[in-house]
């Protein structure tokens, strides 16, 4: 009985020590997010400055650039495949770079880059 008790206390130490290793080693990405817990709205019910364009924004991220010189370049944008004139979420793809893709949302022009690096220790 003795060795039972003392095999399942062994095994909640153990897991438990696992368990904060991996607290410790977990990173948050936001992905230039914004904290979805700080309100947008003070207690009165005025809109803080900038809260439309945090809301209006949409979160684009260039993960890669298939270049071709001829213009049949393809941009991988949230995991889809884009070419130009295409249009992803509410955005048309204006120009595909080597490096970055041109893109248009109601008349405004926003130019996102592809990362360099090709992504962190985690292989992330």
């Amino acid at each position: 009985m003795f060795k039972k008790i003392l095999i399942i206390v062994i095994l909640l130490l153990l897991s438990a020590s696992a368990f904060a290793k991996a607290d410790r080693d977990f990173v948050y990405k936001d992905k230039q997010t914004r904290d979805p817990f700080i309100s947008l709205v003070t207690s009165d019910g005025r809109i803080l400055p900038g809260a439309r364009e945090i809301t209006e924004s949409t979160n684009v991220e260039l993960e890669g650039v298939i270049w071709d010189p001829n213009g049949n370049s393809l941009a991988i944008i949230n995991g889809k495949p884009v070419k130009e004139q295409q249009r992803i979420m509410n955005l048309q793809v204006l120009k595909i770079k080597k490096d970055s893709v041109l893109l248009q949302k109601e008349g405004k022009v926003i130019v996102i880059y592809l990362k360099k690096g090709g992504g962190d220790k985690n292989g992330d």
